[in-house]
């Protein structure tokens, strides 16, 4: 499964899944546009195993009609990659719930959408969660008292960059849910540095050098099909660009906020009251 499966890096990745034979679930808000991207992959993979369906991240209803359309359909799930976001939108804008729209997208979207799909994944051998993240956790703090900018000062890079911080938080505490449900399943992450999606093309985001810069979007989708694939790897491991921005995908190590558990368990228990929705209960984890 990839979110954000018809487009830019999610649409490389899906055709890349199809070439190794997969049977890949393009998850995005507009079926039109992933029955596009489908026949796309088809003019190059012609036996492509391929199904569209409909999802919403920023609409609760939509990743819960989305779920229950799934797991009514197929009870394995082997890899499941979140790498639909948004990306330093320019002005301040919120979900219908009044979330901020990165911290919506990026995270509490993909937050309810695996757990939903938990008990697929945890039913599955060796299955894989993929995070997409960024290097801009970096610059990022987990702001808890005003998550959603209602105190601050808007600002796109700031708000994009929590958001990728919260990715990383919650992939090492899904790891830890994981481990106490006795699953093989692994929560991995990646990052594409500098690549030139349509997203980065038109943001403008860095001026015309940032553009010329990036690296195409094959290069880019990279370290999260190393994450999804790569059975050598271990649980948690972080993929990018060996450089920063350029270079062959490499495990990188992580520091500051991201590895810190205690942000981490909280970031797990805003996300569950905000998305009105808790992971099944484990020994461990509960």
């Amino acid at each position: 499964m990839v979110t954000g499966g018809n487009v830019g890096l999610g649409f490389q990745s899906t055709l890349e899944l199809a070439q190794r034979g997969a049977r890949v679930v393009i998850a995005c808000r507009s079926a039109e546009k992933g029955e596009a991207a489908m026949a796309r992959v088809r003019q190059q993979v012609s036996s492509a195993s391929l199904e569209v369906l409909p999802l919403d991240l920023t609409e609760r209803d939509s990743i819960h009609r989305f779920a229950q359309s799934f797991t009514a359909k197929h009870q394995r799930l082997d890899i499941l990659l979140s790498n639909a976001g948004v990306v330093n939108l320019k002005e301040l804008e919120r979900t219908k719930e009044g979330w901020e729209m990165h911290m919506a997208t990026n995270h509490l979207g993909h937050f309810l959408l695996t757990g939903l799909l938990f008990e697929t994944l945890v039913a599955t051998p060796d299955a894989r969660v993929v995070t997409v993240s960024s290097g801009a956790y970096k610059a990022a703090k987990m702001n808890f008292d005003d998550l959603h900018w209602e105190k601050r000062p808007y600002a796109r890079v700031g708000s994009y960059a929590e958001s990728k911080l919260a990715n990383l938080l919650f992939m090492f505490a899904l790891q830890r849910r994981f481990d106490a449900a006795g699953s093989s399943t692994k929560s991995m992450s990646a990052h594409p540095g500098l690549a030139a999606t349509e997203r980065q093309q038109s943001i403008g985001i860095g001026g015309w050098l940032s553009r010329m810069m990036a690296r195409p979007v094959e290069f880019g989708a990279r370290p999260q099909m190393m994450a999804a694939t790569d059975t050598s790897l271990p649980a948690c491991s972080f993929l990018g660009p060996r450089f920063g921005i350029w270079g062959n995908p490499s495990p990188i190590k992580l520091s500051g906020l991201a590895v810190d558990e205690g942000v981490q368990e909280k970031l797990w228990a805003v996300s569950e009251e905000l998305t009105g929705f808790q992971y099944p209960q484990t020994e461990k984890a509960a």
